[in-house]
């Protein structure tokens, strides 16, 4: 393993804590607009940190151990190659983490994923709180189908470690349960490609629909998204939460009615 396999490797291995622990300060000293106003569950936190030290290391782990092995097949680097790498393992991993998220939904496979979602309300540390076979099958899916593209074209380290950085990032605001957008985001071209905080909290204070990653694109061509997905996340921004987890938001009237 070279000297660059190695520090991608601890990068990847501890960089979620920095940024849950910046982020969670962030959401507990600064005036921040919550999207779901409720008291988080006794003990949540405990266990979400316990869980974190089990699952964080895995995406780590599993990108060492197929570069070592040679099942992931990559070459020297240079920026065409890292771009190409990125934008495709940010594709795979859209369309993998969608189809497997809505699988784990289903009854069968639920105990896979019931860990992650003991947590109704989000936070930071909910961004790495899962169990250890939900961590790996997310992982393990990614980084197969890279494999496999890589044996007609060998790929980039560093474009997929680059992505995972964007993923941790990402994710752990994701699960904030504040809103960074402005009012009326969906509205905008940047809103109708990416999601914003108030988009996961959503999931979880539901327990269904909304099963996107960074992007809303799947489940609008599937149908699961919430309707009112635009109207939380602007409610959210002018400093309304909602105060229930099950509270829906009245659908804006279509321009033909107003």
């Amino acid at each position: 393993m070279t000297t660059s396999m190695a520090i991608y490797g601890c990068i990847l291995g501890i960089i979620n804590y920095p940024f849950v622990l910046v982020i969670d300060w962030v959401a507990n000293n600064r005036p921040v607009k919550v999207v779901y106003k409720i008291q988080e569950k006794k003990g949540q936190r405990a266990r979400e940190i316990r869980n974190s030290i089990i699952t964080t290391p895995v995406h780590a782990m599993l990108f060492l151990g197929f570069i070592s092995s040679g099942l992931l097949h990559i070459e020297d680097e240079s920026l065409g190659l890292i771009l190409a790498t990125f934008l495709l393992t940010f594709i795979w991993t859209e369309a993998w983490h969608y189809a497997s998220h809505v699988a784990m939904h289903a009854k069968r496979l639920h105990f896979i994923h019931r860990e992650h979602h003991l947590s109704l309300l989000t936070g930071p540390w909910t961004s790495v709180s899962f169990s250890f076979l939900e961590k790996f099958i997310f992982s393990i899916g990614i980084l197969a189908m890279l494999s496999m593209l890589s044996q007609i074209r060998p790929l980039s380290a560093f474009g997929i470690f680059a992505y995972y950085i964007l993923y941790f990032l990402t994710n752990t605001l994701g699960h904030a349960n504040f809103e960074i957008r402005r009012e009326g985001y969906y509205d905008s071209l940047m809103g109708k490609v990416f999601n914003s905080p108030s988009y996961h909290a959503m999931h979880h204070a539901r327990y269904i629909k909304n099963y996107g990653l960074l992007t809303p694109w799947l489940d609008r061509i599937f149908g699961t998204e919430w309707d009112d997905a635009a109207e939380v996340q602007s409610r959210a921004a002018r400093g309304e939460p909602l105060t229930g987890l099950s509270e829906r938001c009245a659908l804006r009237m279509t321009k033909a009615f107003q």
